[in-house]
């Protein structure tokens, strides 16, 4: 059963999650500074703090309040220069009235955990790019939630409380610049000006190029692996919004782990494809429930025999889980299906596969 995910609308909430918010990066980004900050629609001088007083790239945070929204830019430069930053990702919340036009959204899932999530609201210099390109490069992180009547996707980024909040942002932070370069050049903008803002929000500017049409079996068209963003083939989440979050983890520890065998390659219906000689396919779920077995299975029949006939290679289909299935399903999978099985546990910085061959 799918999670039910819910906006945040009410702006007082809002705000108490946002300073909630302020309170956790604040114990990671301590070193301030004054810099000039620069994006699409201009510059400011704002206060940056940063998580460490020397190097480059060091990650970096500027919060500010204004009365139409919270503001959370976040960036990555060097703290002993005077250089002008550019934001990365813009992460700001609505205040005074709710709108969907900020980038920045809390949501709470159907156990009532709150979590930050993305409208996927990003810019190449002055032009923001196709929505749903940037939603096909975050596909496992992908959610649909209930938006004051109706349904918003949704890049969810991570548990409000999760130890690990900083660096899931920051690394969608650093996915999200990456990504505006990529689709920048799918649609023939070399996006000169501002390469690395990745922002959104409300004071992205410029004329927004409308997506070019997609074949019918985009969802399949396998492309290079980017990080661990693999795509379930669903907007609904993973059972759940903490496994949400953990699924692209997994396939990242996976595709880490995999990439000497073959080329890394994904699709918007596939976790993770290992193409060489042959085609190993692999489906990642975050529970060995029966309904997720079945979905699984049904998914690397028909997705195997696509990827078949579209490159012409045998293929190999990998069942990936927390802990194996009942044992008469497991049989049926296994000699039946053809489907290895293999099962996973998480360590304390990554994950450790068992069964692969």
């Amino acid at each position: 059963m799918s999670s039910t995910f819910k906006v945040v609308s009410d702006i007082a909430t809002i705000a108490r999650m946002n300073k909630d918010l302020g309170k956790r990066l604040s114990k990671t980004f301590k070193v301030r500074r004054s810099r000039e900050i620069t994006y699409p629609a201009g510059h400011e001088t704002g206060t940056v703090y940063f998580e460490a007083a020397m190097g480059d790239g060091v990650r970096a945070w500027s919060p500010s309040n204004r009365s139409d929204k919270l503001i959370n830019f976040l960036l990555l430069g060097d703290p002993n220069t005077s250089a002008w930053m550019q934001i990365d990702v813009q992460l700001n919340f609505p205040a005074g009235a709710y709108n969907r036009r900020m980038a920045g959204v809390f949501v709470t899932d159907e156990n009532g955990d709150a979590f930050v999530a993305h409208r996927g609201k990003l810019t190449k210099g002055r032009a923001g790019l196709p929505r749903e390109k940037v939603y096909r490069e975050f596909a496992a992180q992908m959610i649909e939630a209930e938006d004051q009547g109706r349904r918003s996707k949704l890049i969810l980024l991570s548990a409000l409380d999760d130890p690990k909040l900083a660096d899931r942002l920051w690394k969608f932070a650093t996915e999200a610049r990456d990504v505006a370069t990529r689709i920048a050049g799918e649609e023939g903008d070399t996006g000169e000006e501002g390469a690395g803002a990745a922002g959104g929000g409300a004071e992205s500017t410029g004329p927004k190029k409308k997506p070019r049409s997609t074949p019918k079996d985009s969802m399949l068209k396998l492309r290079d692996y980017f990080d661990e963003y693999a795509g379930e083939g669903t907007m609904k989440g993973h059972g759940g919004g903490k496994r949400t979050v953990e699924h692209g983890d997994i396939v990242k520890a996976l595709e880490s782990l995999l990439s000497v065998n073959g080329k890394s390659q994904k699709a918007q219906a596939i976790d993770l494809a290992i193409v060489a000689s042959e085609v190993d396919l692999y489906e990642v779920k975050t529970s060995a429930r029966t309904t997720d077995v079945y979905t699984a299975v049904g998914q690397l029949i028909i997705h195997g025999e696509c990827i078949r006939e579209l490159l012409e290679l045998p293929v190999r289909r990998h069942l990936v889980l927390p802990t194996p299935p009942r044992a008469d399903h497991r049989k049926h999978v296994t000699k039946k299906g053809g489907i290895a099985i293999i099962t996973y546990e998480k360590t304390q910085t990554s994950y450790r596969f068992m069964g692969l061959r």
